[in-house]
């Protein structure tokens, strides 16, 4: 049995490697990422992350971006379904463990997984005795719900076990819930938001037979209160989008919009719930929870006419104060900095068009499942770009390209890339505030009375809620 020390040791190696190209794929995927909370996480000592799983892939490469520890996962081993795959996981200090269904397959192999799973539990311990940060996804599975999926025990019964052990005096439990505005698609925007610590010594179940059910049902309650739950995915779309309004009209210099938007959301599906899951206004709702959505959809369509996004907070901030609404809080991208980025800009794009093309189609058509679009579109893209990134410079060198010029773009192509994107970010939000700005004043006045509305509305939802 390979030891916790051995993990460590390999995890030193590669995890910077790693990480990097986590930053990298998270940062050419998506245009935010914020993080709220990060404190949460204790500097040192021992440590079990819960995350949400709904984005695959992306969940796990923002779990490597959220805090400045080393993190081990626990993982299951059949989503290592390649000999890449398999090598990077024992490189990064992956634990891996085997879900009941997989069983089967696994006993054909020649692999026990019982055992497995038994070793998974004492590496877990070994881990928090030697003080690391170890992570898992507690749903087990990545969903394409709309909401998070029925919770396994093993997050539970790791830290219980641990804590049993008596090898491990102190273990810190902190949840992190991802959300994303729209999460399959390029260029949006997510955020992730930690849930206060809990010290596993200090917690106490109800009834002692039940600690593990408990302490599972403690988490999910955790990661209900970090992350938009809904009853069906045209819910999901309406809360987002009401959401994406109300953070834009209530954002505020510490606060962004996007930071806002979830606050919104949540707030929502606290007011109106039905199992903690958010339910759009129907017929039979109260006449004030009908007119906050009535007020948000107005505010959306009237941008949505300018190109901004439904989903998108930041494009609704934009386009609000572009039609004169200063008391937003946002800034808009410097004319001067676009100017002089355009040329390299542009040989961003022309380094990249082939491969990023290229990874977003294959994506798109060969994702089994819409929520494994992003996924579909990283994992390949990793390989694709990093062979360019090999190819190109070895053309121009053996087209007689000086060695020392061929070095530099190999060095700054990632960089290229980057600022290519980001102009172009930039360069339409432009276009959406040059739009805005050009509508009629009676047009504007029509957008700034829209957003006036949501704000009383909101602020009104807002005091009855506290009150109750």
């Amino acid at each position: 049995m390979v030891s916790v020390r051995a993990i460590v040791a390999a995890v030193n190696v590669m995890y910077p490697v790693v990480r990097w190209v986590a930053h990298q794929c998270a940062t050419w995927f998506y245009r935010h990422h914020e993080i709220l909370n990060a404190s949460a996480v204790p500097e040192t000592g021992a440590t079990l992350l819960v995350a949400s799983h709904g984005n695959d892939l992306l969940d796990i490469i923002l779990t490597f971006l959220v805090t400045k520890r080393r993190v081990l996962f626990v993982a299951n081993i059949a989503a290592a379904d390649s000999l890449m795959v398999r090598w990077i996981y024992s490189q990064i200090g992956v634990i891996p463990i085997s879900r009941m269904r997989d069983a089967r397959a696994m006993m054909a192999r020649g692999e026990d997984a019982p055992a497995l799973n038994a070793r998974a539990f004492i590496r877990v311990t070994e881990a928090f005795k030697a003080g690391e940060c170890v992570a898992i996804f507690p749903e087990g599975v990545v969903n394409d719900l709309p909401h998070l999926a029925p919770m396994r025990t093993g997050a539970a019964k790791m830290a219980l076990d641990a804590m049993a052990s008596g090898e491990v005096k102190n273990l810190t439990l902190v949840s992190v819930g991802y959300q994303y505005e729209n999460s399959q698609t390029p260029r949006t925007d997510c955020i992730s938001v930690f849930g206060q610590p809990v010290h596993v010594a200090n917690w106490q179940p109800v009834h002692t037979g039940k600690a593990v059910s408990e302490f599972t049902r403690a988490i999910k309650d955790q990661l209900q209160s970090l992350t938009r739950n809904a009853a069906t995915h045209k819910d999901a779309e309406k809360l987002n989008a009401i959401g994406a309004a109300i953070g834009a009209t209530i954002c505020t210099p510490l606060r962004s919009p996007l930071a806002c938007s979830h606050d919104g959301q949540l707030l929502l599906t606290n007011a109106r719930s039905h199992h903690g899951l958010f339910v759009a206004a129907s017929a039979a709702s109260p006449n004030s929870e009908i007119a906050l959505e009535s007020a948000a959809s107005e505010l959306t369509g009237r941008l949505a006419l300018f190109g901004a996004k439904p989903w998108s907070a930041f494009d609704h901030a934009i386009a609000l104060k572009a039609a004169g609404d200063n008391s937003v809080s946002i800034e808009f991208p410097s004319a001067l900095s676009l100017t002089l980025l355009a040329p390299i800009a542009v040989v961003g794009w022309i380094w990249h068009a082939i491969p990023i093309r290229a990874v977003c189609a294959q994506g798109i058509r060969f994702a089994p499942r819409p929520v494994e679009v992003a996924a579909r579109t990283i994992a390949p893209g990793i390989y694709l770009i990093a062979l360019w990134y090999v190819t190109i410079p070895l053309a121009l060198l053996v087209a007689g390209i000086s060695p020392w010029l061929v070095l530099l773009l190999f060095l700054v192509q990632p960089r290229l890339g980057v600022v290519a994107l980001r102009w172009r970010d930039d360069f339409r939000t432009k276009l959406l505030i040059s739009r805005v700005q050009r509508a009629p004043i009676a047009t504007r006045q029509e957008i700034l009375s829209a957003a006036n509305k949501l704000r009383r509305l909101w602020g009104e939802l807002q005091a009855a809620v506290t009150s109750a």
